[in-house]
């Protein structure tokens, strides 16, 4: 570099080098050092170098749990990010418009590294008050963008799901689905659907076969047709009675599972995985993990096992690893832990703060970077 030459000066070919071997936190705060630096890094040819540069396998993508859980004592929620490093640092950031004592945000799904989150009033039920707001945000970037009012104001279970093609970087696309409950046997279930293509919400009705019953089979929406293309049954051996039952994705596949003693003796409790396969052909359960607690190991934290081997040990599956088809992350004790299915090894990831008030994994999101950051287009105001 030439004596007196100020960095914004660099040529653009040198600039955009060095700034290639920075990691992606450090690369977007790049962002705000010139002008000419924000509109080089947010480009589509500096996306596409950056990440063939830093392309990794999929399992080896970095990844973290979000455990949302409720502190009753001061009647506050909580947002514990399992990992530490510095990337996932920005994961509990909120947009500075909700930033008010009478606000309270919450994470109501994930997809990828986009977190759908519902802003209302202390005390209200996400998307039941009248001031509830959702808005779709990519915590890394700070890009966000807020949804339109709700058609209905209604308890709901809420899903998200989105498209975006990292290699030819077109527009995101994504669904808001939401289901306001219903209990008993139904023959059919509203559904309000937000689209990102017309960014308006529709309201439709789910057919469900004869004598549907919201705890017996599984149902496949597609949210685009706004109709339900699949029915499975859940796995004749799951005993609906007995044992703590967890749904979820991992490498794309739906997996399920059940911790309990069943079929066995309540004094050896098990684990047990089971994925969907044949999924256009009307889909198969595969037992693809039987792991008694009894034969789990861990070398740096002895005192697990000691604790499984008692006879009415509490665990609660969190959430399914997204990638790797072994892992499993499970509440000990009040501890996150990694769980290697076939070497049969434990290992604590993080304590669960204020633990007597965690509710188990109903509030459990999965995060993964990618190698850039999703955009999200017309976000409600610059990322700061």
């Amino acid at each position: 570099m030439e004596v007196g030459m100020k960095i914004e000066d660099l040529p653009i070919s040198l600039l955009s080098e060095i700034l290639y071997r920075l990691d992606l936190k450090s690369t977007m705060r790049c962002k705000s050092v010139a002008r000419q630096w924000y509109y080089l890094i947010s480009g589509l040819s500096f996306a596409n170098d950056f990440g063939r540069l830093h392309a990794s396998s999929v399992v080896d993508r970095p990844f973290a749990l979000l455990l949302h859980y409720v502190d009753k004592q001061i009647k506050k929620r909580h947002l514990l990010v399992t990992s530490e490093e510095l990337e996932f640092k920005s994961l509990t950031y909120i947009p500075p418009i909700y930033q008010h004592d009478n606000i309270e945000v919450t994470v109501q799904a994930s997809c990828n590294d986009l977190l759908l989150c519902c802003a209302n009033m202390v005390g209200n039920d996400a998307g039941s008050g009248p001031m509830s707001e959702y808005y779709v945000i990519n915590p890394i970037s700070r890009q966000w963008t807020a949804l339109p009012p709700m058609p209905q104001l209604a308890r709901a279970r809420d899903g998200f799901i989105c498209w975006y093609d990292t290699a030819l970087h077109k527009q995101l696309s994504y669904r808001v689905m939401r289901i306001p409950e219903f209990k008993g046997e139904s023959a059919e279930f509203g559904v309000e659907i937000f689209s990102s293509d017309t960014g308006k919400w529709t309201e439709s009705v789910g057919l469900c076969p004869q004598g549907f019953h919201s705890t017996d089979c599984l149902v496949g929406f597609d949210p685009n047709t706004s109709k339900c293309c699949q029915f499975f049954e859940k796995p004749v051996e799951l005993n609906p009675s007995h044992g703590v039952k967890r749904l979820g994705l991992c490498h794309g596949t739906l997996r399920i599972c059940q911790i309990s003693g069943f079929p066995y003796k309540v004094a050896d409790p098990c684990l047990r995985v089971w994925e969907l396969k044949d999924y256009y052909e009307g889909g198969k359960w595969n037992l693809e993990h039987e792991l008694y607690f009894d034969k789990m190991v861990s070398e740096k934290s002895p005192r697990l096992t000691e604790y499984l081997s008692k006879k009415y040990p509490t665990v609660a599956l969190l959430a399914y690893h997204p990638n790797d088809r072994e892992i499993v992350y499970l509440m000990i004790k009040f501890k996150v832990v990694s769980c290697n299915l076939r070497r049969k090894t434990l290992e604590v990831v993080c304590d669960i703060p204020t633990a007597d008030y965690f509710y188990h994994g109903c509030n459990v999101f999965t995060f993964v970077l990618p190698c850039w950051p999703t955009p999200i287009p017309f976000q409600a105001e610059k990322a700061t």
